[in-house]
């Protein structure tokens, strides 16, 4: 009767685990980061989406545009958060940030470049950022407002300076609507330009229709 098994048994058995290993642990690796900074969204996403709700019903407003904070900045101190309207405002008073203005300097609280997932063409976020705080739970939100179009946008990076830093995984920008709501950058584009390459397009707009294609598969990061 056969009791054990050989040596050669064992190491071809050992073989065979390793190569599954190899084959499944990246795909592993990589569902588990994306669900991560799936989690990590959708909590900004809703600390976002709660500022811009509790702004308008402490001015008791319908409309977002009728806030304050639909406005250009206003600060006396940007550095100690002392603004009474604009996208800062919004920020310094209806979030809990540990930095403040924070997006050049010292204060940073940006990466040193962001990247596209498909090509790795990198940017620098040196200009056209708005107003950045960094929260409690380590992301970096920046916004910015067009007073022509009278459009405020917000751009959230989930884990701040942390990597990856890459448009579509930790980095998405959204516009707030008139109703209060928050939708994607350029909302209504199609899925298939999530994400935009880095060589063309506002930096708020390289994310774009990355937070749709999330939503729409169930808050499910799947491309």
């Amino acid at each position: 009767m056969k009791k054990g098994f050989t040596l050669s048994e064992v190491l071809i058995t050992l073989g065979i685990l390793g190569i599954v290993a190899v084959l499944t642990i990246p795909g592993v690796m990589k569902n588990y980061k994306n669900r991560l900074y799936t989690a990590q969204l959708q909590k900004v996403y809703a600390q976002v989406s709660d500022a811009v709700q509790a702004i308008m019903n402490e001015e008791h407003v319908d409309s977002y545009l009728e806030s304050k904070a639909s406005a250009n900045n206003s600060c006396t101190n940007a550095n100690t958060g002392d603004c009474t309207a604009g996208v800062a405002y919004l920020l310094n008073t209806y979030m809990k940030p540990v930095k403040r203005n924070c997006q050049t300097g010292t204060n940073r609280c940006l990466p040193a470049t962001y990247s596209d997932i498909e090509s790795r063409n990198s940017i620098e976020p040196t200009s056209g950022m708005g107003y950045c705080i960094q929260t409690t739970n380590g992301a970096t939100i920046c916004g910015t407002y067009n007073s022509t179009n009278k459009i405020t946008s917000v751009f959230m990076d989930v884990n701040g300076p942390a990597s990856p830093n890459m448009f579509g995984r930790d980095v998405f920008s959204v516009d707030i609507q008139a109703d209060g709501t928050l939708a994607d950058r350029f909302s209504g584009v199609v899925r298939n330009n999530c994400p935009m390459t880095v060589s063309s397009g506002n930096i708020y707009g390289r994310p774009t229709g990355c937070l749709n294609a999330i939503i729409e598969a169930g808050w499910k990061m799947e491309y």
